[in-house]
């Protein structure tokens, strides 16, 4: 092979290596810091990111407007500082893999990546180990893509400058209403009660374990609590209209005659309850209530709650076939049986 092809093979290597990091990354990653922006809803932050931050009582809409303003700031950097942007491409998507293997290993629909626009975490995950690689090996030897200690200093004032109006618009912007969410001057819902500050939900069931279910926040915001909640044995099963799982939840375990006084709570997206792909609702001696839309409910239904004289004794999102905090009965068991067996459609 010639000294000229190889030559001429390295020149566009290190051609596409440029593109790679000073066009494609920064407007793969701005693309997402947009459309996350526009939406501003922590519902669709990544899946494994709600369960390892949320989890853990920290603020969603915190680390949401955070990585907004991260990712823009990133963006402008890599393009205003040729010789950093290489490096700072690579920080960036290896931060992000773990995040979307997390999200495959969660089984999410949707890596959250590009706010309310779903896309399937496998593609997202193909995408930013594809342009990792282009990182790692064409941008190797480049010297475009050379780290250097002079750096233009206006082009640090400008990445400087971009940084305070990411943060400030990432943390000054209000998030958008849903459909059902009451106007600015209208503090209350329904149920009199107003909805989340944040715009946002996040149940941490073992707080709820031992307090009054009337005390509990998310009790303020259902429409239609009864109140006889603190009599004997009860249940409260949080669903969703288009919940499959709840369906068969309610089938398996309380279709017909109930185990204990049931409160069935229907859960809607932020913009409201669903118009297809509803489930038949077979729970026809529970007693309904809902919750408000315009708010993001992080409750991964099916949720069930046991109380003991209005005291939470259990609640867990559950499975259908063995639901936690379900004391089933011998009928309830068989039921479930038959069931399992396809003799219950």
């Amino acid at each position: 092979m010639s000294h000229d092809t190889i030559n001429g093979r390295s020149r566009i290597a290190g051609t596409a290596a440029v593109f790679l990091a000073r066009v494609l990354v920064p407007a793969w990653l701005a693309a997402g810091a947009i459309l996350k922006l526009v939406d501003l809803s922590p519902s669709h932050l990544p899946a494994a990111i709600i369960k390892w931050f949320g989890g853990n009582g920290l603020d969603l809409m915190f680390v949401l407007r955070f990585s907004i303003a991260a990712e823009l700031v990133v963006a402008v950097a890599m393009v205003l500082l040729p010789t950093l942007a290489r490096w700072i491409g690579i920080i960036m998507l290896t931060v992000f893999v773990p995040v979307l293997v997390g999200d495959v290993a969660l089984g999410a629909a949707s890596c959250g990546c590009f706010g309310a626009v779903a896309v399937n975490p496998w593609v997202t995950l193909v995408t930013d180990v594809t342009f990792l690689l282009g990182l790692l090996v064409l941008g190797r030897g480049e010297p475009r893509l050379a780290v250097t200690a002079a750096v233009a200093t206006w082009r640090v004032v400008l990445v400087g400058l971009a940084t305070l109006l990411a943060f400030a618009v990432s943390f000054g912007l209000r998030a958008p209403a849903g459909p059902g969410a009451p106007a600015p001057a209208a503090a209350n819902d329904a149920a009199g009660a107003s909805r989340p500050a944040d715009g946002f939900y996040l149940p941490i069931y073992a707080d709820w374990v031992g307090r009054s279910f009337r005390e509990l926040e998310i009790a303020a915001w259902i429409s239609g609590l009864p109140d006889n909640l603190e009599e004997g044995r009860q249940y409260v099963l949080f669903y969703r209209k288009d919940c499959e799982h709840c369906h068969e939840l309610m089938e398996l375990h309380f279709a017909g005659e109930l185990p204990a006084p049931t409160l069935a709570v229907a859960v809607p997206e932020r913009t409201g309850y669903p118009t297809e792909n509803l489930q038949s609702f077979p729970c026809g001696a529970c007693g309904t209530a809902e919750l408000p839309a315009g708010v993001d409910w992080f409750l991964q239904t099916p949720v069930l709650v046991r109380l003991e004289d209005g005291i939470v004794g259990c609640a867990a999102e559950v499975e259908a076939m063995a639901p936690q905090c379900l004391e089933a009965t011998e009928p309830m068991l068989s039921r479930a049986e038959d069931v399992a067996g396809g003799a219950v459609l």
